[in-house]
């Protein structure tokens, strides 16, 4: 009870606001509004921070956002160091918020993305995006960054069984529904000096309090090469990866369980050299191949449906879209996920623009990035990001 006093002198007692109504309005604040109102007292603290009071917030209907879009811009190449902790000169890099410019319409053939928030220092390479957060790679170390608190966190390293010093590292961003548990799945993979062999350790991290790196066992007869990010759709990652053989296999990690398990991928993608990403295409991984959308114009998408069968789809690109593929760097190509209406988000490593391809209505159109280093010496390696739409207040703690 709180005692407030009136104009003329008199002392009255306001009525005590009920526990529920008290969360239902604080879920509705921003973000920002909420992270100042931790220091109101031990009870609100206590409350914000719980993950109770942060997977309503993220769960709330009217929290939902669009689709946001994050560019790290790195300006110097760091991705092959060798230092498993964040290392004295990791590189300069900013990461950007970008939102379309206020003369733009989505739809239209030609518009522009310029940056609405940057970051200094943050960002780093093979960024992935899951419900509100995002993960990232600086050197080979592991970080999670929540753009809502502008909380960030690096993970403890990593301390292989295998201290060889050429080790592919790579990182995968999990969450298990059932337990209410985020998992960071990494993979690090050796090439020995003959070539041809390949060994690999799988090692996992749930992030909360106390967590701690955990190795896993998976009885691969073929150790694998993973070449992307992967997706994780219902507790489940998905993931590409090369064999010893050069062959190409779809692979899966159930998030609460940590079993491994591999689907075979359709004939047409499955050889070393296609140019195939998975994407998430309506809460279904699928598989959008475009080797030869250069040379035809024809692409493919492969979705998995729920009876394990892959279906397919032809896309064919018009006449008078041909000339936005028409590259000649066209094969560094890469799909950065899917945006608003299962478009597909793509990129070469050093351009000042995107490729959105609908898949629906068959429809690829240029997408200019509005940032000051436009010239060709100046212009950073890029890494774009797809957040979803869920809003996370989440306090990060290990």
């Amino acid at each position: 009870m709180v005692k407030y006093l009136s104009r003329r002198g008199d002392n009255f007692v306001a009525p005590d606001i009920p526990f529920d109504l008290m969360i239902e309005i604080l879920s509705s604040l921003p973000a920002k509004s909420l992270m100042r109102f931790k220091s109101v007292s031990k009870l609100w603290s206590c409350l914000i921070r719980s993950r109770y009071f942060s997977n309503m917030v993220a769960s709330s209907p009217s929290r939902l956002r669009q689709l946001g879009l994050y560019m790290s811009l790195n300006y110097v190449t760091h991705q092959e160091c060798d230092s498993m902790e964040v290392c004295n000169n990791p590189g300069k890099s900013e990461l950007l918020s970008l939102t379309l410019s206020s003369s733009s319409n989505i739809s239209a053939e030609s518009s522009s993305l310029e940056p609405d928030l940057t970051f200094p220092g943050m960002g780093g390479y093979m960024m992935v995006s899951l419900r509100g957060l995002f993960l990232y790679t600086v050197c080979k170390n592991a970080c999670i960054y929540n753009p809502a608190t502008r909380q960030s966190l690096t993970l403890p390293t990593v301390i292989f069984a295998q201290q060889e010093p050429n080790k592919y590292v790579y990182y995968f961003f999990g969450y298990d529904p059932v337990h209410d548990q985020y998992k960071i799945l990494c993979s690090a993979v050796i090439f020995w000096e003959d070539g041809e062999t390949i060994t690999s350790e799988y090692w996992v991290f749930v992030l909360e309090p106390g967590g701690f790196w955990k190795r896993i066992e998976y009885d691969d007869q073929q150790p694998h090469f993973p070449r992307r990010q992967g997706l994780c759709i219902n507790g489940v990652l998905y993931y590409l990866a090369l064999t010893s053989t050069y062959r190409r296999n779809v692979y899966c990690f159930d998030v609460r369980s940590e079993k491994f398990s591999k689907i075979q991928p359709p004939h047409e993608v499955s050889e070393f050299g296609e140019s195939v990403d998975i994407i998430n295409h309506g809460g279904k991984p699928a598989l959008f191949h475009y080797t030869h959308i250069r040379e035809t114009g024809v692409s493919e998408l492969w979705v998995l449906e729920d009876g394990g069968e892959w279906s397919r789809k032809s896309l064919v690109l018009k006449p008078c879209q041909r000339h936005l593929v028409d590259e000649r760097n066209f094969l560094k190509l890469i799909v950065h996920g899917t945006g608003q209406n299962n478009e597909v988000i793509l990129a070469l490593p050093f351009h000042c623009y995107l490729l959105y391809y609908d898949l629906i209505k068959n429809d690829l159109r240029k997408v200019d990035i509005n940032i000051a280093t436009t010239t060709p010496d100046q212009w950073p390696e890029v890494c774009v990001m797809v957040m979803d739409k869920c809003e996370s207040i989440m306090h990060l703690e290990i």
